[in-house]
């Protein structure tokens, strides 16, 4: 898949009903596109109330907002992603 496919594809994950997981693909392409990982902060802003966000894509997206100097407390394996809507 080119850029743009990939791009569509993140953003159908999250504004479907699916809820579908990111590929890894996809997950490298968000890792190394600033524009792309503002574009998503602002998507999910605007979207929580829809419901379509995969716990795992929400977490990913969340994780963008934390400061590179701040150390969140790990994740139990079994913990559940808690998403406010």
């Amino acid at each position: 898949m080119n850029q743009k496919q990939l791009e569509d594809s993140i953003f159908e994950a999250v504004s479907d009903t699916i809820e579908r997981v990111w590929t890894i693909e996809e997950k490298q392409l968000i890792q190394n596109d600033s524009e792309l990982q503002s574009h998503l902060r602002e998507w999910l802003n605007n979207s929580l109330s829809d419901t379509c966000w995969h716990p795992d894509n929400y977490k990913i997206v969340q994780d963008l907002n934390t400061p590179l100097n701040f150390s969140p407390p790990t994740m139990l394996e079994n913990e559940e992603i808690h998403i406010p809507f």
